[in-house]
């Protein structure tokens, strides 16, 4: 069973779901299900056959942007429903440490070594969070932009997609991104300054390439993977990799605090980790794996013809807050 947080839930609105959370019928025996907290509630519920076929576990999912997520374990810190966060940017769990509980999940020794930033929590997949998807009906080729400079062009006003930095995990990589790439952090943040006029901010990661894909937007900042399922639906969109530089990284899985059931929490981040978790997640959503002995997604560009320019975590950690509440300034103007 999937539930959802809509964009328009306060604090307080998160205390009342967690209320109705919490009723009979709702949440099933502590010991028998895992209830995951997921930025990607389509990953979990198609991991969630075989992990209940391994395991006994039943799974319920909670699902809604990184950001809500955060706020909603910090509103139920004193008494935890949730028992572990899917795919998630690990930013903010590094961010709230109080909340969660570091786990090293079974078979970690063959993760990919470049992808583990954090003792606090565990990578979930590989992602490329921060591209440019264009729909090639509404943007030719030659109009197309090829840096992320271009996007503060005023020819792009309100033709934009992005999901907001304070709701979306990889929205915040992707602002994160572009700060990182300019020749300074002011300089960058001047530039995401200029272009964010130009944006319609979704409040969902998973309504952009959507959006763009149905030709609402011209371009949007997405996920890699988000883009690439709907070119292979045949959507007229295509990618764009900015030539100033992209993060190739790791969204995090990690277990709440004194959640419920950590047994099954982390019997969870166990299926996740071992080759048949992470060949759901190839096969049928196109991320890349944490694992050598995993293979990549077919149609993408291998990883060393992107134009990779990952920040430094030491400085991930010191900007995300810095430009988060900066970001919410500039998002009230």
């Amino acid at each position: 069973m999937t539930f959802s947080i809509t964009r328009r839930q306060t604090l307080a609105g998160l205390a009342a779901t967690t209320s109705l959370l919490a009723a009979p019928g709702l949440l099933r025996a502590q010991n028998k299900t895992v209830s995951v907290y997921t930025a990607f509630a389509e990953a979990v519920n198609a991991l969630a056959p075989g992990f209940t076929a391994a395991t006994g576990f039943a799974v319920e999912t909670v699902a809604a942007g990184s950001g809500e997520l955060i706020a909603r374990v910090k509103a139920e810190a004193a008494r935890p429903l949730g028992d572990c966060v899917i795919s998630i940017g690990g930013e903010g769990i590094d961010a709230s440490p109080d909340i969660f509980q570091a786990y090293t999940p079974k078979g970690s020794e063959a993760v990919r070594t470049d992808i583990k930033l954090s003792d606090l929590w565990a990578p979930f997949s590989v992602t490329v969070p921060a591209v440019l998807a264009v729909n090639t009906t509404l943007v030719s080729e030659s109009d197309a932009p090829t840096s992320w400079a271009e996007l503060a062009d005023p020819k792009w006003k309100d033709k934009i997609a992005f999901a907001g930095a304070d709701k979306s995990g990889s929205a915040l990589i992707q602002m994160l991104q572009i700060i990182h790439t300019a020749e300074t952090d002011e300089a960058g943040w001047a530039l995401f300054e200029t272009m964010f006029p130009n944006f319609i901010v979704t409040g969902s990661s998973s309504a952009v390439p959507r959006g763009v894909a149905g030709g609402e937007y011209a371009i949007g900042l997405v996920l890699e993977d988000g883009a690439q399922r709907f070119i292979e639906g045949g959507a007229p969109v295509r990618i764009v990799y900015p030539k100033e530089g992209v993060t190739l990284s790791s969204d995090a899985m990690a277990l709440i605090k004194n959640g419920p059931n950590p047994e099954g929490a982390q019997a969870f981040l166990d299926y996740i980790t071992s080759p048949e978790g992470q060949s759901v997640i190839v096969g049928e959503f196109g991320r890349r794996p944490i694992r050598d002995d995993v293979g990549a997604p077919k149609n993408v560009p291998v990883a060393a013809e992107l134009p990779v320019n990952n920040p430094d975590p030491a400085w991930v950690r010191m900007a995300t807050p810095k430009y988060k509440d900066m970001y919410l300034e500039l998002a009230r103007r």
